[in-house]
């Protein structure tokens, strides 16, 4: 849903990616580039873009009021299982073989972050995008710092696959699950 609740963006297995206005629950755009199953979908800040994930081992950008990509990033080895735009609209995070940090403006990779044991299928920005939250089918959740790739702290004690994680919007919580 995008941030003022009027879209609703819905992917899957036909590969394409369709924008629902939630006044009327019309269909308003069809989104195609894909070539495979569509794993994940985060809209921007504003609601005007939109980053996808997918099977195909792309990470797609999208202009939502045009209905055309912006943006196809390319450097999974693997499925892309997450994605997730910075608050503040400087950053994309991708999470699938590995975590990579994109520049959401241009097509270049920023930093890629290595230290899960086993795929990753979740990534969150904080609200301030200062911090970047994964999880992984390791049964981790490991806490970066955006700016610099560190890695803040491992959470454990997870009993199975983590599939995604989230920070709350105004409160220093984390869910994962």
């Amino acid at each position: 849903v995008s941030p003022d609740g009027s879209r609703l963006a819905s992917a899957g297995e036909d590969r394409t990616i369709k924008i629902w206005d939630t006044s009327d629950w019309r269909l308003r755009t069809t989104l195609t580039g894909h070539t495979s199953t569509v794993n994940d979908l985060a809209f921007n800040s504003d609601g005007t873009r939109l980053v996808s994930a997918g099977d195909d081992r792309m990470v797609r950008v999208w202009d939502v009021n045009r209905g055309h990509e912006i943006l196809a990033l390319r450097g999974h080895v693997g499925p892309v299982f997450g994605v997730a735009f910075s608050p503040d609209g400087r950053h994309v995070a991708s999470a699938g073989d590995a975590v990579k940090i994109w520049d959401a403006r241009e097509s270049f990779e920023r930093t890629v972050l290595a230290g899960h044991t086993a795929p990753v299928n979740g990534v969150a920005f904080s609200p301030n995008s200062r911090l970047i939250a994964t999880c992984s089918a390791d049964r981790t959740v490991i806490i970066w710092d955006a700016i610099t790739g560190l890695k803040q702290r491992t959470l454990r004690n997870h009993r199975a696959s983590l599939e995604s994680v989230a920070f709350h919007p105004t409160r220093p919580l984390l869910v994962s699950g």
